[in-house]
């Protein structure tokens, strides 16, 4: 039974993003645009989606219909002006803070976005800092491959990486551009237990992955590359920290989850449902050397209140690895010191 602690990742961290946040100036049909160039489409205040010239002399074509010459790289929204006059219902973006705000009032012009009643505060991230949010349960989405690089300025030997929507997912550990670590895992976990599924069956993915034998070098990139052939691509989060071992995970774990859908039985019988989101938790009891117990209420204190990734297995690829794996905060961690040289903790997460 391992955790990982996230470390917070900060702007200076984050080294290289194939997702954009701030949108490029809109595209204009007589410039030309030379290979890699970006340029937007859209209108202020709704959706903007970003497009990159894919080859060199790029002029008079329009990148909605032009897939010869510009790739759709993703969505995103204009960054707030004070300047500027937004709509009711207008959305745009602090790339400062990196959240998302909506206007709630229509001729809204020189309204700060914190202050007063103008703006509502969306409560999400941006979708280039999706995967780094720690409070909220979002993910970072794109129709091309997701490139994360981070350079963390610190040891961490730990990586998680969930929420994906991929076929594949390459992490890899650079220094000095010298690449010391790499690894590709193919995320496809289809078991045919039949002949009728071998040719039939669906092909189901795995949403998260883990490695904790990352080389602890202080000045590495660490970067995820989240892809697949074609369709959206996804990613939940990325978690780095410094995984603490917490004692054996025992049989007889529980896998369970919060259902928040309304079920109500009418009077003649007849079910009314009103489908929402259940909120997966696990329950585990973990024999610990007493040499840990230091360890453990540390642990405890650290991650009071806060998120961390929790694994009853190491191997992301045994039957029993989803279920008990879990992101988010403890709501119960108590130590029984049962013998003289070990104990038992008991321990509850919910996911965010």
């Amino acid at each position: 039974m391992r955790v990982i602690p996230p470390i917070t990742i900060t702007d200076s961290m984050l080294v290289n993003s194939s997702i954009v946040e701030v949108p490029p100036a809109m595209h204009a049909m007589g410039t030309t645009y030379a290979a890699g160039a970006t340029a937007s489409v859209g209108t202020v205040g709704q959706v903007i989606t970003v497009y990159r010239s894919k080859q060199a002399g790029n002029v008079g074509h329009a990148p909605a219909s032009s897939p010869d010459w510009w790739l759709n790289i993703g969505d995103t929204y204009a960054a707030y002006d004070p300047a500027a006059t937004y709509g009711l219902g207008d959305t745009v973006i602090d790339p400062v803070a990196h959240l998302v705000y909506e206007s709630q009032i229509a001729a809204n012009h020189g309204q700060p976005l914190t202050t007063g009643t103008a703006w509502l505060d969306l409560e999400q991230p941006t979708n280039k800092w999706a995967s780094f949010d720690q409070l909220r349960n979002t993910q970072a989405v794109a129709p091309v491959d997701v490139v994360q690089s981070i350079a963390p300025g610190q040891r961490v030997n730990s990586i998680a990486v969930i929420g994906l929507d991929a076929r594949w997912v390459t992490i890899t550990v650079s220094v000095g551009g010298v690449v010391k670590y790499t690894v590709t895992v193919d995320l496809s976990k289809r078991k045919s237990r039949s002949w009728s599924q071998y040719y039939f069956g669906l092909f189901p993915m795995r949403t998260s992955v883990q490695f904790f034998n990352l080389p602890p070098y202080r000045n590495a990139t660490i970067t995820v590359t989240a892809s697949k052939v074609n369709g959206q691509r996804g990613v939940g989060g990325i978690i780095l920290g410094n995984s603490v071992y917490l004692g054996e995970a025992q049989y007889e774990a529980t896998s369970d989850h919060l259902n928040f859908s309304a079920i109500e039985r009418r009077d003649d019988g007849k079910l009314k449902l009103v489908p929402e989101r259940s909120v997966p938790k696990v329950d585990l009891t973990i024999w610990f050397d007493k040499e840990l117990t230091s360890q453990l209420l540390d642990v405890r204190s650290q991650l009071n209140g806060r998120p961390a990734v929790w694994s009853g297995l190491d191997d992301f690829k045994l039957d029993y690895f989803e279920p008990l794996f879990i992101y988010g905060p403890h709501k119960e961690f108590s130590l029984n010191l049962k013998e003289f040289e070990f104990g038992v903790a008991t321990l509850q997460v919910e996911e965010m």
